[in-house]
């Protein structure tokens, strides 16, 4: 059975990840650039940075319209 923090945890993107699931059409440099301005949503976890895959695609729908 799946908890509240597992659903979460599953929820959670490297920037690896993140960048496949841009269809690698962006940088790293580019995704730190947004992360620096802070014009895209992430966390940083034990200091590592994560990104929701809800929030991000609500992020690209919102930078999108």
């Amino acid at each position: 059975m799946e908890g509240p923090s597992t659903t979460f945890f599953n929820d959670l993107l490297t920037i690896d990840e993140l960048l496949a699931l841009l269809k690698n059409q962006y940088s790293k440099d580019t995704v730190y650039r947004w992360i620096q301005k802070e014009e895209m949503p992430y966390l940083k976890i034990k200091g590592r940075l994560w990104f929701s895959r809800k929030t991000i695609c609500s992020w690209i729908k919102g930078v999108c319209l």
